[in-house]
């Protein structure tokens, strides 16, 4: 329960009851979405598929306006298209999409990465290790946890932009990498290349631990840009599968 400080008679503090959790309230539209945002991510809500507001709300549980504004979200994150007067149908994959995101993320978080080797701390490098360590255990167990591994995934890479001390820029990368969820999640599910990206997550904690500035640039750059190469020839050529009906250009 919020309370916020309120002077008494006579001057003495007292606590207010507000009577309701301002946190639950700002985060229903973010819990629909995820919730959204997750069944796209899985392949369970397909490309070019209408989103029904009345069906979805019930489906889910909730009123149409925190639904309408979740929607409106994901339209901004690229996973649906909402287009007025006709609802909502979940985004293409889109190879012009994809190759794009990723050419601009990769140069950002690139940057990020240099400007993060220079004044990192003892204790955020210790945080990549852990986030990293928590990945390859997930890797390692026999029945894979995709979305566990994608989201460490996204935790060391925002982890390292963040380190940089450029709130900005950090915050223009946290807008990109929500864009490319779908994607990361073929990249390391569908396409296979886990070993590879840890791989890869390794040699960039060696350069930081290092401080080689410049191998962590060029190391990071190459990290994304394989990443969007690998998917921008699935999108164009798709082996089959939950993803198979992906756009080629939008």
């Amino acid at each position: 329960m919020q309370t916020t400080p309120q002077t008494a008679a006579g001057g003495t503090p007292r606590t207010v009851d507000l009577g309701f959790d301002p946190e639950a309230v700002k985060t229903l539209r973010d819990r629909i979405a995820d919730r959204i945002r997750s069944l796209i991510i899985d392949g369970r809500i397909t490309p070019g598929e209408r989103l029904v507001e009345p069906d979805l709300a019930r489906q889910l549980g909730v009123s149409r306006t925190p639904l309408r504004e979740a929607l409106l979200q994901l339209d901004s994150e690229g996973f649906v298209r909402v287009v007025p007067r006709h609802g909502a149908v979940v985004s293409p994959l889109s190879r012009s999409d994809a190759q794009e995101t990723y050419q601009v993320k990769g140069v950002l978080e690139a940057f990020a990465a240099r400007l993060a080797c220079e004044r990192l701390s003892a204790v955020e490098l210790k945080t990549l290790r852990e986030i990293h360590e928590r990945m390859r255990r997930l890797a390692a167990a026999r029945t894979k946890d995709v979305r566990g591994i994608l989201e460490c995934n996204s935790e060391f890479h925002q982890a390292l932009s963040d380190a940089s001390g450029n709130e900005k820029l950090a915050g223009y990368i946290r807008s990109l990498r929500s864009q490319t969820l779908r994607y990361n999640f073929i990249y390391l599910s569908v396409l296979s290349h886990l070993e590879t990206s840890m791989k890869e997550h390794e040699r960039i904690l060696a350069a930081l631990q290092k401080r080689d500035g410049a191998s962590v640039e060029r190391l990071v750059r190459a990290h994304g840009d394989a990443a969007g190469k690998a998917l921008c020839a699935y999108i164009e050529h798709p082996a089959g599968g939950k993803h198979a009906h992906a756009s080629h250009g939008s």
